[in-house]
This record gives structure tokens, C-alpha cells and sequence, in this order.
């Protein structure tokens, strides 16, 4: 139970991601690092990052430490190939060991691993080891991310007995969506301690996205409408049935530009059937785009292709355009077919052209659309709002009543 005394003092969490600082600045989403202290929830708040290409520890600020464990990690002197095996065993052990010690030391209050195999074994083990209770998010269907990337098994068996482990041990289980909730439950998780964690989007960034002509910026006739492709360039986005619907459109029309934003391990092949095809007036390939520029693209798009997305989505919702996705995942909890977009039935790409062509001739039921999918995006994403959610979950996994978390909001002030 957290007394008032530490919630006056200041609440702390360790984070376990699998991810690396690096790749996070070169996707340009680093800063939702700075997220994670939940609008001064957390006055400390330090982030593990166990799978790291370097072994570093720095402040980004007074209240985020980034800890990473790199390949070379716990002997940095070994670098044969014998070394790197010798490494890999006795990894494990290594960071639990030091981020128990860590989590004494710099009194965490609370732990998060943001996967449920080897993030989630470390914040078990940390957790059993200190006392402090921890807990799990959840944030993709891991099995069709594995099977899309040509893995026909899906997730790696020992993945999946982490999984089985790990899940039923956590004090609460944060799924992004409730479609990755009813998995968790298949994964042996009681109903009673799933709490769904939407994604938060800043919506500020839509209200007055950056001025810019695309037009001009990519030199692209202004004429057009422009269909845009937000996310990684990669097989689980399916970025080659875009490719391939604008080809199509391509034989009956030539009044819109495909905009495919991103990067990722596809784009010198999907450049390459760009060229083959001859599909260079309807298609342009921008690359890499900050956060900023990708809603100042937004914002003069006609519709969005999301066939399988995250932020893209919502975003692409927020930002008030039409979206047409497949209807998966956790898809139809935002787009309801018909009333804020269009779904299709996923890999079938004659009616995703046709979808597409429908609100290319039909402008005033597109707008309609994107301002329905806009208000509904903001009042289930609105970060603000997702943000409290998370507190809430916080608070359960503390013990913090919700007369104490309205008087120290009091003593804050």
C-alpha cells in the first residue's frame, strides 16, 4: 500500500521495453519516451530498454533515465563468436540482477514490461525478487506480426511459454485494444484484471497542423488527390496491396497521387515495382517524415490507407480523413464500416479498389466520413483522456484511493 507520504515525495516506475533509443530516434517517436510519466504521475521514471545495439545509461531529463543493455552485454570483452554465445546465456541473470538492485535503490514504486515474453519474465522476476508490484501491456497480435514477416508458426515456442507464464502472474494485464483483451483471456488472464489502455494521440498537433504545400514540397501536380500510406514500410502493413490498388486505379483513372510516408525494410522493393510497373505519376515514395510534417500531409489528404495500423489510425482519423482498413484486430473498435470509413475483409483487394473508388466519387460522403471518424477518434484517444485510464490503472496496482489521488492532486497544486 503507498502511504500519502510517498505520494507527496513522488511516485517512480521502471518500464521494460523491448526496444532501442537508437531506432526510436530514427523513427522519429523517441519522444513518447517522455510520455510515460503520465502528465507528473511519476516524478522518476526509469526505462530498461534489455535488447539494446549499445550498453549506455543517460538522463533525457530530470525525470526519464534510459538504461539500455547492449549485445555485448555483461562481457563487453568478449566479441568472438564464442563470446557473443556466452553473452547470450548469461544475459538474462545479468539484468535481472541489476535491475533489482536498481528498483531498491531508486525506491520504484511500480514496474511495466511492455511484452509478455522476456520483458515480461524480467518485471516477474524483478518483481518477486523486490515485492513491487508489476504489471503487463500488451501492444500487437504477436502471432500475425510473426506469421507476416513469414514465420508460418507465428510466435516462437519459447515466446509462447513466457506468455503462458507470465500473463496469469501479472497483477493487471493493459491491452491497447479489446480485441487484444479477449486474447489475453485465451492466454489464461482473468477478465478481472484486464484494464484496456487505448493509444493517446496529441490532438493539438491536428487542431493546427504545420503549414506546408505538399504539393510543392514533393513535387507533386496539386491537381490530384492524394492518397496517403502512414507507417513502416514493411510486409505486416501490408504496403504491397496499397501498391497494388494503385495500380489498378491507375488503368481506369489518373486523378490521385498514393503517398506512402515511412520507411522501413521494404522501400527499395516496393521503389523497384514502382519503377517496373510505370507507376511513378500515381505513386511517390516521401520516406521518413516527422510527426509534425506527417499531420501537415494529413491534413491535405483526400483518404488514408490503414490496412493494418496503430497510431496511423488514429491519427489519420484525428486528422479528420477518410480511412479505408481492413477489418481486423482492433480496427472496428474505431471504424465502424459505412459511418466514420470503410472496412474490407482482409487481403481482398478488389473491394478494398472498390472502396477506394467509391470515395473518390462520392466527396461529400468522404468528408462526412473523416469528420465523423475525427469526433470519435478524439473522444476515445484524446491523450488526456488515455492518460487518466492509465493513472487509474496505476493507482489499483498501488493501492491509492480515489479520495487520496484527488487530495494530492490538491497538495500538487
Amino acid at each position: 500500500m503507498i502511504t500519502r507520504v510517498h505520494q507527496r515525495e513522488g511516485l517512480s516506475i521502471l518500464f521494460i521495453v523491448p526496444s532501442d533509443y537508437r531506432s526510436l530516434l530514427e523513427k522519429g517517436v523517441a519522444s513518447m519516451i517522455l510520455e510515460r510519466d503520465e502528465g507528473g504521475f511519476f516524478k522518476k521514471v526509469l526505462n530498461a530498454h534489455p535488447y539494446a545495439s549499445k550498453t549506455q545509461t543517460f538522463d533525457l531529463n530530470e525525470t526519464h533515465r534510459l538504461i539500455e543493455f547492449g549485445r555485448n552485454y555483461p562481457f563487453s570483452f568478449l566479441n568472438s563468436n564464442l563470446g557473443k554465445r556466452v553473452n547470450f546465456l548469461f544475459k538474462p541473470a545479468s539484468i535481472v540482477k541489476i535491475l533489482t538492485s536498481l528498483v531498491r535503490r531508486e525506491h520504484i514504486h511500480v514496474i511495466r514490461a511492455t511484452d509478455p515474453f522476456l520483458c515480461g519474465f524480467y518485471a516477474w522476476a524483478v518483481s518477486k525478487l523486490t515485492g513491487v508490484p508489476f504489471c503487463v501491456s500488451i501492444h500487437a497480435d504477436y502471432d500475425k506480426c510473426y506469421r507476416l514477416d513469414g514465420k508460418k508458426n507465428g510466435v516462437p515456442l519459447l515466446y509462447k511459454i513466457l506468455e503462458r507464464f507470465v500473463l496469469p502472474r501479472a497483477q493487471l494485464v493493459m491491452p491497447i485494444s479489446e480485441y487484444l483483451g479477449q486474447s489475453a483471456v485465451k492466454q489464461g488472464v482473468s477478465q478481472e484484471r484486464i484494464r484496456i489502455i487505448p493509444h493517446g494521440v496529441d490532438t493539438r498537433r491536428f487542431m493546427y497542423p504545420k503549414e506546408m504545400d505538399i504539393g510543392a514540397e514533393f513535387a507533386l501536380p496539386k491537381d490530384k488527390k492524394y492518397l496517403c500510406v502512414v507507417g513502416r514500410l514493411s510486409r505486416q502493413k501490408y504496403v504491397y496491396d496499397a501498391l497494388e490498388v494503385a495500380r489498378r486505379l491507375s488503368q481506369e483513372r489518373d486523378d490521385f497521387i498514393s503517398i506512402f510516408i515511412g520507411d522501413g525494410e521494404e522501400r527499395k522493393s516496393l521503389e523497384l515495382q514502382v519503377e517496373q510497373k510505370r507507376l511513378s505519376s500515381n505513386v511517390k515514395i516521401v520516406g521518413f517524415q516527422s510527426n509534425e510534417r506527417v499531420a501537415g500531409i494529413l491534413s491535405q489528404s483526400y483518404l488514408a490507407f490503414c490496412l493494418l495500423a496503430g497510431f496511423s489510425l488514429i491519427e489519420a482519423c484525428v486528422a479528420g480523413v477518410p480511412v479505408v482498413c481492413y477489418d481486423i484486430e482492433w480496427h472496428t473498435e474505431l471504424i465502424k464500416n459505412g459511418e466514420n470509413g470503410l472496412t474490407v475483409r482482409e487481403g481482398d483487394i478488389d473491394a478494398l479498389t472498390e472502396r477506394v473508388t467509391y470515395l473518390l466519387d462520392h466527396p461529400e460522403e468522404a468528408r462526412e466520413m473523416g469528420a465523423k471518424a475525427r469526433k470519435h477518434a478524439i473522444t476515445r484517444h484524446e491523450i488526456s483522456h488515455t492518460s487518466e485510464v492509465k493513472r487509474n490503472c496505476y493507482r489499483e496496482l498501488l493501492g491509492i484511493s480515489v479520495n487520496d489521488a484527488k487530495e494530492r492532486k490538491g497538495v500538487d497544486k
